[in-house]
């Protein structure tokens, strides 16, 4: 965990301090949230509340039962529901991953009756991780396509893996970035997700990861060299 809570500091900002209030006020939020976290998954998994193992039509109710908690518009919960059925191998990992997303939502409304800003901030973050798993049947989809759509190549070939690994690790992550992040991190981390997915909407970038690495330069105002090298500390940090 101590590993997986330093992504933020590298992808999001390279110099963002924790206070020791806000690491007692985090640990209290993650108790939190692995709460509701049992609470959605004993609604959506039944007996057992875990993903794995549950046969192609349990996982169908699930999966069908947490989108509608999510209130997306129809494309949206539509790719949703196309990135956890169309790959097998992770089917049962991004159900989790989404459950985890949906109480954190949940907790974000309690959060706000006391610090209305924290539970805004995490509410737009669990918004932003529910996009990334829409987007995630896209991760590595286009890396034998040379070229933009229309336009130059943006991503070499190592660019394009690491860029495939750092996307793949943000994926398997929402409780960290929801409760281990600080508020400016998570906001930041927010604002790139949100950009990633309108650059994806806006089908100007040949890839998922060409989208990322854009969405980075737009939001930190970074050039191509120092956006790649954040995500290669993101890949790196595993």
């Amino acid at each position: 965990m101590k590993k997986a809570f330093v992504i933020g500091m590298v992808l999001i900002s390279a110099s963002f301090s924790m206070s020791t209030a806000h690491a007692v006020g985090a640990k209290s939020v993650s108790e939190s949230l692995i709460d509701y976290t049992r609470q959605v998954k004993d609604f959506a998994f039944g007996k057992g509340a875990s993903a794995k193992g549950l046969s192609n039509q349990k996982a169908k109710i699930a999966r069908d039962k947490l989108i509608s908690e999510l209130g997306l518009p129809s494309g949206k919960a539509n790719a949703l529901s196309i990135a956890i059925s169309s790959d097998s191998a992770r089917s049962s990992q991004r159900l989790e991953n989404l459950a985890t997303v949906i109480a954190a939502k949940k907790m974000a409304g309690q959060i706000s009756q006391n610090d209305p800003t924290e539970g805004s901030s995490i509410d737009a973050a669990a918004s932003a991780s529910a996009k990334l798993l829409a987007n995630s049947s896209l991760t590595g989809a286009n890396v034998s396509v040379s070229g933009s759509r229309g336009g130059v190549k943006m991503l070499s070939e190592n660019e394009m893996s690491d860029t495939t690994a750092a996307l793949t690790k943000l994926e398997e992550l929402p409780e960290v970035i929801l409760t281990k992040f600080s508020k400016a991190e998570r906001d930041s981390y927010t604002q790139i997700i949100n950009k990633h997915d309108e650059l994806i909407e806006l089908g100007t970038k040949r890839s998922s990861e060409e989208a990322l690495v854009q969405a980075i330069m737009d939001v930190k105002k970074v050039d191509k060299e120092k956006a790649l090298e954040l995500v290669k500390k993101l890949k790196e940090c595993v």
